[in-house]
């Protein structure tokens, strides 16, 4: 979407006074067409834009009315005017009544809940954004953008389809409970169902449509290759070249919880990974931040469970099995060696 500009300005001028052709009358036309019909557009407008726009609406349809006064104008000439003054209002109108966004960032070791408008609760995990409009009242779909990771328990509305947007996919629920993960600096994103079905698919491409049962999760990993040059929107998508599979995954009989939701526990299972991987992961929990000097150190394994401990139990459980050294470098700074 362009923003307005001086020649688009120009064309207004024109068709108020009854001075432009019929390719300039079509070109205003389609430009306010184009706010009724994607109200939406108009949250994606910076919040100094939108401010300008409506100052510019306002002062336009007064300068108008009151210029008008004073000139003779034709029937087709006044009825020109009144259709773009009505468009001007309509605008004005939408801009001060539209909602406005929220947006939550978590850094690392928080976590926090939020609930929706519409009764839909979100855990948001550890290092996450979540951005949501105030209320869903005047929208067809109900929309958010998740950059990190977060659990949904989604309300029913059948009527009003809740989207969710991430780097690298899209995810349309009618009322259901499941996991979202999509943090940047990892190979999978993953949405991972408890209840409920989904329909999912890859940011940018409609065209194969995944659904999911409960118990089951859509993954896609990066391939390691590298990646393409792509333009820079305010949701960055993931461009590399990328696999997509559906995996089931195990929900226990005892609490209900799987590998894929056990942060809502605070608990961390590792399963023959990297003490690389891990100090990410225990970066992310802890809000700590943790360096590996030594190269051997951080490629080797380890395999565990921890719920509710504290970071320095689980280091010093991580150092009984391949020894390592801990040293503090600053607040809240680790130094494994």
């Amino acid at each position: 979407m362009q923003y307005p500009n001086q020649e688009l300005e120009k064309l207004i001028d024109k068709y108020v006074n009854g001075e432009a052709n019929s390719e300039e009358i079509d070109i205003v036309e389609r430009f306010f067409e184009s706010f009724s019909s994607r109200p939406n557009l108009l949250n994606t407008l910076p919040d100094e834009v939108q401010e300008a726009l409506k100052t510019r609406i306002h002062s336009g349809i007064m300068n108008k009315l009151a210029s008008n006064k004073k000139r003779s104008f034709s029937f087709s000439q006044i009825a020109a005017a009144a259709i773009l003054c009505i468009a001007f209002a309509s605008l004005f109108l939408y801009l001060i009544n539209a909602p406005q966004n929220q947006e939550v960032t978590l850094t690392n070791g928080q976590q926090r809940q939020i609930v929706l408008e519409d009764g839909t609760k979100v855990t948001l995990n550890a290092s996450s954004k979540i951005i949501y409009p105030t209320s869903f009242k005047d929208s067809s779909t109900r929309e958010v953008t998740l950059i990190g990771e977060a659990f949904f328990d989604v309300t029913k509305n059948p009527a009003k389809p809740f989207l969710i947007h991430t780097p690298r996919m899209e995810i349309s629920v009618l009322g259901t409970a499941f996991n979202v993960r999509d943090y940047a600096e990892e190979n999978n994103a993953e949405t991972a169902l408890v209840r409920g079905k989904v329909s999912i698919w890859k940011t940018g491409t409609n065209d194969q449509k995944f659904i999911l049962k409960p118990r089951e999760k859509f993954v896609i990993t990066k391939l390691d290759r590298p990646e393409k040059a792509s333009p820079s929107p305010s949701l960055k998508t993931i461009t590399a070249p990328t696999g997509i599979a559906i995996q089931p995954f195990t929900v226990s009989e005892k609490d209900g919880s799987a590998l894929e939701t056990e942060w809502l526990l605070n608990r961390i299972t590792i399963q023959d990974e990297r003490l690389l991987d891990i100090a990410l992961k225990l970066e992310r929990m802890y809000g700590v931040e943790i360096k590996i000097t030594n190269k051997a150190i951080a490629s080797q394994r380890y395999s565990a469970t921890f719920e509710n401990e504290q970071l320095e139990s689980i280091l010093k459980a991580l150092q009984t099995v391949n020894y390592f050294q801990i040293k503090k470098t600053g607040k809240n700074q680790l130094q494994l060696f």
